[in-house]
């Protein structure tokens, strides 16, 4: 059975994801008048993707793809990456709210 998509393939689409989300950062960044903070973010988005594609691609190597063990240590992994994310853009709108709120006050 021929695969879907090859691992080569993977690896070039997440490449191009790596270098497409600053520029995409910049471009929103560029319209909506908030160009380095899009900047990091669109990098941010770009090195964190790569980063979780090649950390999940050596756990499924080391462990292999139809385990148990896999599913488990990747659900871990994403589950504590998707809680660190929510907890630092929380962390960051709280503080921006606060500041516009102040800003309004003035």
């Amino acid at each position: 059975m021929k695969e879907l998509i090859s691992i080569q393939q993977a690896n070039d689409i997440m490449i191009v994801i790596l270098i497409a989300g600053p520029v995409i950062g910049a471009l929103y960044g560029w319209i909506k008048k908030e160009l380095i903070r899009s900047v990091v973010y669109g990098t941010v988005i770009g090195f964190g993707n790569f980063a979780l594609w090649s950390i999940y691609n050596a756990i499924t190597n080391s462990l292999g793809l139809d385990t148990v063990k896999n599913l488990l240590v990747n659900l871990a992994l994403f589950i504590i990456v998707g809680v660190v994310a929510g907890l630092v853009i929380g962390r960051f709108d709280r503080h921006e709210s606060s500041d516009k709120i102040t800003e309004s006050a003035d």
